[in-house]
């Protein structure tokens, strides 16, 4: 098999395979690499380069020539070379080069290098006795003619005869191997990112530790198992790191050295597994995914590993443990995540034994012919650029309550899962809702900021959802093309600004496959129906769609041109038209889901109509990204075939991350289904450092924002809450708010003569709290606070209704069966109630309709109206209130945001308004009775 993808690192050193050294293909030989056979013993004999479906075995007859093997594979050479004991090994733990280290912050999360540092500058490490150069190492430092040769440890375990031998130009000692390692570590500048921590005595972890640390170039310092030695904590002292990171368990470093660290190093982590072969296998899964190779040695005896982790860090690749004569169960799991295009092993066959080479190799086939496509999803961002006080996931989503979200932390998380892949195979996408319903600093300027938030954070293609429509399918795609609003241009610097800096508009794709034109049925220009991606070759299609119900959900105005279509039928003929154009793996981002009720990493009673939709989604399909119901989930269900197919969600506002991989057949070009994985990953604040990049379009925003933002509007004397967090089938306090505001702005004749006024509790979308939100007064409401509570630029309109046309609106409350709520309940006025019976019949679940404690006229065919104030939203049948539509007289009104400001300055000191209704009241919100 040939796999032109693969990119080889060989240096042709002739000298050193000249010096018994078999740089691959040394199965055949006869002397392990751990033996240590008088030096000098040589073979000419030819080396035959292992086949590309094959592991490769860099080898020579002992340690030394395997070093001196290890290190022919720097493509260019070498300008330094580090040379150790290879009979004392400790001191070769530490050995590496500082070229290009800088000071900064540690890496996010669970990152253990920066973002693009592959040890570029890593030195090969050759080994010595103590009193003599082997042959091996002479050839290969004859071959390699570095300008420098640094002898790293003391005298005594390298002598001052052979480090003459040798021409060394340095030597990094100190009384001991600890003192060795901080003598080293010591060349690092103060303030570097990371530093690594590993058991002086028992060396494993460091073996494959090493390699991270030369890829991050970062110094390993040692320990003693139970107590940080002097010359270990006073290099820490002195280097200032952001983050330590142990490696090893327990019984390598004890809990008293980590609280030692953490002392010194406040960010001071841990990757320890079960045993040395586990803890390679966790930072093996820190790696990309398909590497162009990986690297294998034993974990018993250690001068292989500790030479090859230079050559592993400085190609990047991950350096996995091996028994001696077999695979450990944990190393197999290593490779099988990495997918590596080739394996290298070091050492000869009693090193790694042949047993161990042939398991990889009835892998390799399948892992050079598997591209793993890692896709990064969320949904239901809703513009919420700011890192919010207290935001959550619900306590049956996450019981541990982490405080999560913001966009500076979102894309620094996306930032920490993409070190799992390759640049080139890593893809972000969304499911709608992405801007509308947005908080104060983004909805302000029309979602401007939350545009540009996510063009930074390098997001590729997102479905629309129904709140991309908030504003009209015109302001959409000026969304997508950019160029100024209605309102005008803001004085802002642009990030990549169009002409005169005008909004540019996304740099991701608006996917709408099920809104049409009515005219001609084609898809909305600038809002296609899909995109393909190819990737290393292969190709992916992404169908990107909202909810059919749509229209019910945003003013009729603004989409009365365009159709919204069936979503299965919608998809079923996109994924047709995808493989008729040679497309076999494809993805449907959907704005449309289910609940779960189980953990945020769960998939526990799924509920429609996402799980119904799935039933009708063709097998070809591959995974659904779903979004709307603001749920986290993550499962596996089956396609029409039987065969897994991926569904997930990402909850809301950037406080979920969903990871998954899509292994993709490279012959067939279709998802092989059976590796298919996916997790939810929480954007925990305190485990990320914000992206700089986002903290910068914040600050940018706020200070246009601010003078506004900050302007007092009024007060309340008690909590006010029940906003869209709730299940939103119970009146809440704030719905009866907002209703009296609306009402108090319609009442007058001229404004519209309104008797009653209805609120949707879905659409308050914050609440009015005592403590402050925004650096206010305790009980002070700032511009920006009431902007939270109505972001969406909705009109108040009035219309003249019936008593029966009334209770109509009030039986709609219970939604058409298949709607992702159940029930949607109205606030009401001060003035109006009735009772509410959840268990009679739908349709007469409303009674004792009462006006100012009057009895509507319920008789049909009254000539008795009533004028009812409520969102153009609501007026035109959005959330399936279609009663309203049946109104007559309509007069419009002020804008509601306007409207309420004004409320809130006429009515300072506001308390929560009584319930209303009878049987319909959300439990313990509201005051007792007197």
């Amino acid at each position: 098999m040939t796999l032109s993808h693969r990119r080889w690192r060989r240096g042709p050193l002739a000298a050193i395979a000249a010096a018994s050294l078999v740089a691959s293909g040394a199965a055949m030989s006869t002397t392990a690499a751990q033996a240590d056979p008088e030096d000098g013993t040589q073979s000419d004999s030819p080396v035959a380069a292992p086949a590309a479906d094959e592991a490769e075995r860099i080898s020579g007859d002992d340690r030394y020539a395997t070093a001196a093997a290890v290190a022919a594979e720097y493509p260019d050479g070498a300008d330094v070379v580090y040379v150790a004991s290879g009979e004392n090994y400790a001191d070769a733990l530490s050995a590496r080069d500082e070229a290009g280290a800088e000071a900064g912050p540690a890496p996010s999360g669970d990152n253990l290098w920066n973002e693009g540092q592959d040890g570029g500058n890593a030195a090969p490490v050759l080994l010595t006795k103590v009193d003599h150069v082997p042959a091996a190492t002479k050839a290969a430092l004859e071959d390699l003619a570095p300008s420098q040769i640094i002898v790293v440890g003391g005298a005594d375990v390298v002598s001052e005869a052979t480090y003459e031998e040798l021409g060394a130009t340095e030597r990094l000692d100190g009384d001991n191997r600890y003192e060795t390692a901080a003598a080293i570590a010591e060349r690092w500048p103060e303030g570097t990112p990371t530093v690594f921590l590993a058991s002086g005595e028992n060396y494993p972890d460091a073996l494959s530790g090493g390699a991270v640390a030369t890829r991050a170039n970062a110094p390993i310092l040692l320990t003693r198992s139970d107590h940080l030695p002097a010359a270990t904590k006073a290099a820490l002292e002195a280097l200032k790191p952001s983050s330590v990171v142990i490696l090893g368990q327990q019984i390598a470093v004890d809990g008293d050295v980590e609280a030692a660290v953490a002392e010194v190093v406040e960010d001071t982590r841990r990757v320890g597994g079960a045993n040395r072969y586990e803890t390679a296998r966790l930072l093996a899964e820190r790696y990309e995914k398909d590497v162009d190779r990986a690297f294998l040695a034993t974990g018993t005896e250690f001068p292989d590993a500790l030479t090859g982790s230079s050559l592993a860090g400085f190609e990047g690749a991950p350096l996995v443990l091996s028994r001696a004569g077999s695979l450990p169960q944990a190393s197999a799991a290593a490779l099988n995540t990495v997918s590596p295009q080739g394996v290298a092993l070091l050492g000869g066959p009693q090193a790694v034994s042949p047993a161990a080479e042939n398991q990889i190799n009835k892998s390799l086939p399948a892992w050079a012919n598997t591209l793993n496509v890692q896709m990064l999803s969320f949904n239901d961002y809703h513009g919420h650029l700011e890192a919010e006080e207290d935001q959550t996931l619900s306590e049956e989503h996450d019981p541990d309550q982490h405080v999560v979200g913001g966009v500076e932390f979102l894309s620094a998380k996306l930032n920490e899962l993409r070190v799992g892949s390759a640049d080139d195979q890593s893809l972000t996408v969304a499911a709608g809702d992405l801007i509308g319903g947005s908080t104060f600093l983004s909805g302000l300027f029309h979602d401007e900021p939350a545009v540009e938030s996510l063009n930074v954070l390098d997001l590729d293609v997102s479905s629309v959802g129904n709140h991309e429509f908030d504003e009209g399918v015109t302001e959409l795609q000026r969304i997508v093309n950019g160029g100024c609003h209605d309102d005008g241009c803001y004085d802002v610097e642009y990030l990549d600004g169009g002409e005169n800096n005008e909004f540019a508009g996304t740099d991701y794709d608006y996917l709408a496959a099920n809104v049409v034109n009515k005219s001609d049925g084609e898809n909305v220009e600038h809002l296609p129906g899909t995109t393909i991606r190819e990737i290393d070759g292969v190709q992916v299609g992404f169908i990107g769609m909202t909810l059919e119900a749509t229209p019910s959900l945003v003013s009729p105005g603004g989409i009365q041109d365009v159709n919204f279509l069936d979503e299965v039928e919608t998809a079923n003929a996109e994924a047709a038209a995808l493989q008729a154009e040679g497309v076999e793996s494809i993805v449907v981002l959907l704005h449309e889901g289910g609940e779960n009720t189980g953990n945020y990493n769960e998939c526990v009673g799924v509920s429609n109509p996402i799980m119904e939709i799935n039933k009708g989604l063709d097998a070809s399909i591959d995974a659904v990204v779903t979004g709307h119901t603001h749920q986290p989930y993550v499962c596996t269900v089956a396609d029409p075939d039987g065969a897994p197919r991926l569904l997930t969600s990402a909850a809301q506002y950037g406080g979920v991350v969903t990871a998954s991989n899509l292994p993709i057949d490279r012959t067939t070009g279709d998802v092989i289904r059976e590796g298919l994985a996916a997790a939810n990953h929480l954007v925990v604040r305190e485990d990320l450092v914000p992206d700089a990049a986002e903290t910068a379009i914040l600050d940018k925003w706020a200070e246009l924002a601010d003078d506004q933002a900050g302007q007092h509007v009024g007060s309340v004397s008690e909590p006010i809450t029940g906003d869209s967090n709730t299940d939103r089938d119970k009146v809440t306090p704030m719905a009866n708010l907002i209703a009296d505001s609306i009402l108090a702005g319609t009442s007058a004749e001229a404004d519209g003569g309104a008797e009653i006024a209805f609120m949707n509790v879905g659409g308050v979308r914050s609440e009015f709290l005592m403590a402050p939100k925004y650096d206010e007064a305790e009980g002070e409401i700032t511009y920006a606070e009431a902007y939270d509570v109505a972001p969406f630029g909705n009109l108040l309109v009035s219309i003249d209704m019936t008593g029966a046309q009334i209770d109509a609106v009030l039986e709609q409350q219970t939604q058409p069966e298949g709607s992702s709520r159940p029930i949607l309940a109205l606030g009401v006025s001060e003035g109006f109630s009735y009772t509410w019976d959840g268990d009679a019949p739908a349709g007469e679940q409303a009674s004792n309709l009462t006006l100012n404690g009057v009895p509507l006229e319920m008789d049909p065919e009254s000539d008795v109206t009533y004028r009812v104030a409520t969102l153009s939203f609501l007026q035109e049948g959005g959330d399936n209130f279609t009663a309203f539509t049946d109104g007559t007289n309509l007069q419009g009104g002020p804008e509601d945001l306007a409207n309420l400001v004004d409320y809130l300055g006429d009515n300072e000191g506001l308390t929560a308004p009584e319930c209303r209704v009878e049987g319909l009241c959300w439990e313990g919100a509201y005051p007792p009775a007197e």
